[in-house]
C-alpha cells in the first residue's frame, strides 16, 4: 500500500489576526479519512516509534512518502521548511491544502501553486473533494508538481531508497526462506512488507528471491506492487520484463511480450537509468527477440525446415540487441555470450540463398555479412575475457557465479577449436550436482544448436554426457499435502473441558484412521503441522508410525517454543524434544522466526506471532505445488478459541483460501 506523510502544525494555532485553527480536528475529520479512502497509509512524525534523531526520521519520511499532504493555512516555519525539503527532493505527489478563511496568505514562492481549500469551522465538508484530489494525484502523468523541478527540469530526483535502511533481520529472513526454497514463506513476507516504510526496497528483495525460486506469479505480484508505489522503478521494470517474457513463452499470448517490451522501454526512457540498467534493458530486449525467433520454427520437423524458418529478422534483432548491450558494458558477460551465440548462428545461416532477402538490397546484405564476420571474431576474443573477469569478481557464494561459469562453458562450446573433452569438462565444472537448474538452462542452448544442425555432434555429445550426471527423475505420484491443526491438551486448571487427557488415545486412533484413508495410494502424502502439546504432536507421531513424511513448522526458535508452549506440560515437552530432534536430522523442521515472538522489523506492526505462524503454514501449503490440499482439524467447531493463532484461525484461513478440503475431528465425539 502506498504511504503518505502529513506536514502540518500540531494542536491549535492562530493566524495573524488571532483566529484559531484546530489542526487535530482537521486531521481527524478531513486528512486522515481522506488518506484511508484513497488507499494510503501513514501519518505525521507521530508514527516514528524508534528512539533516535526525530529530524533524521522526519527527513526520511518526507523523502520516502509516495504522497505528501501539506497544510499551509497559517504561517508556520516548520511546515514551510518541510514543504521546501519535499519540493527539493521529489518531483511529484505533493498536495497542498489550506483552510479558509485565514488572513495568512501563502508565501510568494508558492503563491501561484495550486492548493485545495477546506472550511476551518467544518473541515469534514471537504472530505470528498480531498479524497478525489488524492486519487487523481496518485494517477497523474504530470511530470512535476514541485516548483523546484519546474524551474530546474534537469535536476535529478533523490532516490527514496537511499533514505530507508532495510532492517538486517528482514533481509536475513528473506535469505532463510530462499535457502529453504519456501515459496509460501516469501509470499507471506511480500504481504507483510508492503505495509512497512521500506516497502519499495523490501518488495524488490522478495521479488528477486521469488524469481530465483521460480515463483513467477509471486514475483509478478511483488514487482507490480513496487510499480504501484513508484511507476518508474527501474529494478521492478527490469524484473517484470523477465516475468512477462517467461509468461509469453508459456502461454504464447502476445500481450505478455508486449508488456515485457513496455517495461524495457520504461527503463530506456528513464533519465535516471544508469549505464548498467540500460545494458540490462538492451539484453532483455535481445532475449525477447530470441524467444520470438525460436517460436517461429518450434513446429518444424526437420533440420532443413528449421534452418529455413530460423533465417528471419527476429534473429537479426536479437543479435543486435545483445551486441549493443555488450558494447555498452564489456563486463556484462551474459549479453556478450548471447551476442556471440546469435552471431555464430547468423554466420552459419548466411550461406543460404535466402540471406539477401533479409535486407533491402544485395549490397546491404553483403556489407552486413562482412561487418558480422568481424564482430563475431571480436566477440570470440572479448567474451572469454569478460567471463573470466566476472568469475574473478564473484565469490563462490554469489548467486550469479553459476551463470558466469555456464557462460564460460558456452563460450568454450562456441570456440572454433573446441574439443569435446574440454567443453564437457567446462560444463561439468560450471554446474554442481546440487544445482540442476543450471543444466536445464544450458541444455536448452545446446539443443538449439543441435536442432539447427550447427555443431550438432559436439552439442549432442555434451548433452549426453551431462544428462548422465543429471538423470531425469522418475515421475512421482501427485502430491496430497495435508495441513494438520488441533487443540492443545487441556491444562489441569481448565474450567471447561475441551480436549482432556482421557481422550488422547482415542484422538490418536482417529488421526491414524484419517491419515490411513487419505493415504490411498493415488498420491504421495505430506503433512505440515506445528508441535503444540496435544493434537499436533499426536499427528506427527502417527505419521512416524505410518512411515508418512511430516514437517514440523514452528513460528519461533525451537527452544523458545518449548518454553512458551509447554509451560504446564512437562510430559509433552519430552515428546516435543524427541520429535524436534528426529526432524532436525531429516530436514523435516522449518522455523519462521529466529527470535522469540516477532522479528524486530515487525514488532511495531501489531501482528500476533501465533497468527503469523498460521498464515505462514497456510502459504507454505498453497504454494508447495501439491495436486490436492486438505486441512485435518481436531476442532470443537467454535469460531474462536482460547487465544490468537489457534485451530479456529487455521480453519478460517483454509476456508478463505478456497483451495483446501476440510476434514474435522470433533474432540467431543471421541470415546475414551
Amino acid at each position: 500500500m502506498a504511504r503518505a506523510f502529513i506536514i502540518r502544525p500540531f494542536g491549535t494555532k492562530v493566524d495573524s489576526k488571532g483566529q484559531e485553527v484546530d489542526f487535530e480536528r482537521v486531521d481527524r475529520e478531513l486528512v486522515a479519512p481522506a488518506l484511508r479512502a484513497a488507499g494510503l497509509e501513514g501519518g505525521t512524525t507521530g508514527e516514528i516509534f524508534d528512539a533516535g534523531n526525530i529530524r533524521e526520521d522526519m527527513f526520511s519520511l518526507i523523502l520516502e512518502a509516495h504522497l505528501v499532504v501539506c497544510d499551509i493555512t497559517v504561517h508556520n516555519a516548520n511546515v514551510f521548511y518541510e514543504l521546501g525539503i519535499r519540493h527539493a527532493l521529489r518531483r511529484r505527489h505533493t498536495v497542498m491544502i489550506r483552510g479558509e478563511p485565514s488572513t495568512d496568505k501563502p508565501p510568494f514562492d508558492i503563491s501561484t501553486d495550486r492548493y485545495l481549500t477546506y472550511p476551518i469551522q467544518d473541515p469534514g465538508q471537504a472530505l470528498s473533494k480531498l479524497t478525489d484530489a488524492l486519487k487523481a494525484t496518485l494517477l497523474t502523468d504530470r511530470p512535476t508538481d514541485s516548483p523546484v523541478f519546474q524551474l530546474l527540469p534537469m535536476l535529478d530526483e533523490s532516490d527514496s531508497r537511499q533514505a530507508t535502511g532495510m532492517p538486517q533481520d528482514f533481509l536475513e529472513e528473506v535469505r532463510r526462506a530462499q535457502a529453504a526454497r519456501a515459496v509460501g514463506w516469501l509470499r507471506l513476507l511480500s504481504e507483510e512488507v508492503r505495509h512497512e516504510r521500506f516497502a519499495r526496497a523490501g518488495l524488490d528483495v522478495v521479488a528477486r528471491a521469488q524469481w530465483d525460486l521460480g515463483d513467477g506469479d509471486g514475483a509478478l505480484e511483488s514487482w507490480n506492487l513496487v510499480l504501484a508505489l513508484h511507476g518508474d522503478d527501474i529494478g521492478a521494470n527490469l524484473g517484470l520484463a523477465s516475468v512477462y517474457e517467461r509468461l509469453y513463452r508459456k502461454t504464447k499470448n502476445e500481450q505478455h511480450l508486449a508488456t515485457s517490451e513496455q517495461a524495457i522501454e520504461r527503463v530506456l526512457s528513464n533519465r535516471d537509468a544508469r549505464p548498467g540498467d540500460r545494458t540490462e534493458a538492451h539484453s532483455l530486449r535481445g532475449r525477447n527477440r530470441k524467444t520470438l525467433w525460436r517460436l517461429g520454427f518450434a513446429d518444424a520437423q526437420t533440420v532443413g525446415e528449421r534452418r529455413s524458418k530460423a533465417l528471419d529478422s527476429p534473429l537479426l534483432q536479437s543479435y543486435e540487441a545483445y551486441r549493443d548491450a555488450f558494447l555498452n558494458d564489456l563486463n556484462h558477460f551474459y549479453s556478450g555470450v548471447n551476442a556471440f551465440s546469435a552471431g555464430t548462428i547468423l554466420l552459419e545461416l548466411s550461406a543460404s540463398e535466402d540471406w539477401p532477402a533479409l535486407f533491402r538490397s544485395n549490397d546491404e546484405a553483403t556489407q552486413y555479412l562482412s561487418t558480422l564476420q568481424r564482430m563475431v571474431e571480436s566477440l570470440r576474443q572479448a567474451v572469454p575475457m569478460s567471463v573470466d573477469a566476472g568469475l574473478a569478481r564473484l565469490d563462490e557464494r554469489h548467486p550469479e557465479r553459476i551463470w558466469a561459469a555456464v557462460s564460460a562453458a558456452d563460450a568454450a562450446f562456441l570456440s572454433p577449436d573446441a574439443s569435446e573433452r574440454r567443453v564437457i569438462a567446462a560444463y561439468r565444472s560450471a554446474i554442481p550436482l546440487d544445482k540442476p537448474f543450471g543444466w536445464d538452462a544450458a541444455r536448452g542452448q545446446l539443443q538449439l544448436f543441435s536442432q539447427l544442425g550447427i555443431r550438432q555432434p559436439l552439442a549432442d555429445a555434451v548433452i549426453a554426457a551431462m544428462d548422465s550426471r543429471f538423470p531425469t527423475l522418475q515421475q512421482d505420484k501427485p502430491l496430497h499435502l495435508v495441513v494438520f491443526a488441533g487443540h492443545t491438551v487441556d491444562a489441569p486448571d481448565r474450567p471447561e473441558p475441551r480436549f482432556p487427557l482421557t481422550r488422547i488415545d482415542a484422538a490418536q486412533k482417529r488421526i491414524r484412521e484419517v491419515f490411513t484413508e487419505l493415504n490411498d495410494g493415488s498420491h504421495d502424502l505430506l503433512v505440515l503441522a506445528s508441535a503444540a502439546p496435544g493434537a499436533d504432536i499426536l499427528a506427527h507421531e502417527v505419521c512416524a508410525a505410518l512411515s508418512l513424511k511430516s514437517v514440523v513448522c514452528l513460528p519461533m526458535p525451537s527452544r523458545t517454543y518449548a518454553q512458551w508452549a509447554f509451560e504446564k506440560f512437562d510430559d509433552w515437552r519430552n515428546r516435543y524434544l524427541d520429535l524436534v530432534e528426529s526432524r532436525e536430522s531429516a530436514k523435516g523442521l522449518l522455523v519462521l522466526s529466529e527470535q522469540p515472538g516477532l522479528p524486530r522489523w515487525l514488532q511495531a506492526s501489531g501482528v500476533d506471532p501465533w497468527e503469523r505462524g498460521n498464515r505462514w503454514v497456510n502459504q507454505l501449503a498453497l504454494t508447495w505445488g501439491a495436486k490436492k490440499l486438505s486441512l485435518v482439524a481436531l476442532w470443537d467447531g467454535k469460531d474462536s478459541g482460547d487465544g490468537a493463532g489457534g485451530t479456529a484461525h487455521m480453519v478460517r484461513l483454509a476456508r478463505e483460501s478456497g483451495s483446501m478440503r476440510l476434514l474435522r475431528i470433533d474432540p467431543a465425539a471421541l470415546v475414551p
